[in-house]
């Protein structure tokens, strides 16, 4: 009988360097500045044969620790289209030239609120069907840049603007086949389009 090969020796592993903890890094705290921020209330809507018409709130606050300057807010009424998210980022890339209100200053904590009327030529209105029916679905864009210690800053975010119904967790479209008029049961609900600096 033949013996097989010797097994060779086995080398003795080499030590392991000991494991030095590290040291957790503290978080960086955010800097002292202000915030915008706000919320949009949609109180009537509708169209007619020339414009539809968004009657709105917007609650403009400073969530912030340092004073927010010359605050300008633009608010617009777009139609929803396939070319929305596109048309809304050339939107908030612009500057603020026609705010709704004269430009304002917060300080840490403040408020104000804005009425505006935002409002869409009926011809620049995206015909959507449902159907076999004509249907028009709002976007409201709110637009706000400001200053905070000498740094731009901007809040700006889209909505959806429907009618609310019963019992329903999606807003209605307005209707084109049927007699202009102003709602008074309209609501919005975000769009995913938003931006804070």
């Amino acid at each position: 009988m033949r013996a097989g090969p010797s097994p060779r020796p086995v080398a003795p592993a080499a030590p392991r360097p000991p494991v030095v903890p590290v040291a957790p890094t503290p978080p960086v705290a955010p800097a002292l500045r202000g915030w915008v921020a706000f919320d949009l209330v949609a109180r009537r809507a509708g169209v007619n044969l020339l414009t539809a018409t968004l009657d709105a709130q917007v609650t403009v606050r400073n969530d912030g620790d340092r004073p927010a300057e010359g605050i300008r807010l633009d608010v617009r009424l777009l139609s929803a289209s396939a070319s929305q998210d596109d048309e809304l980022g050339a939107l908030f890339a612009q500057p603020v030239n026609a705010p709704a209100t004269a430009p304002f200053a917060l300080a840490p904590g403040e408020e104000r609120v804005v009425n505006v009327l935002a409002t869409l030529p009926r011809a620049a209105i995206t015909v959507l069907t449902a159907g076999g029916r004509p249907m028009f679905v709002p976007v409201a864009a709110v637009n706000l840049r400001y200053v905070t210690d000498g740094v731009a800053g901007q809040t700006a975010g889209a909505f959806a603007v429907g009618l609310e119904r019963d019992g329903a967790a999606k807003l209605a479209p307005f209707w084109l086949d049927g007699p202009g008029r102003m709602h008074d049961s309209v609501a919005v609900r975000p769009h995913a389009l938003s931006l804070r600096s």
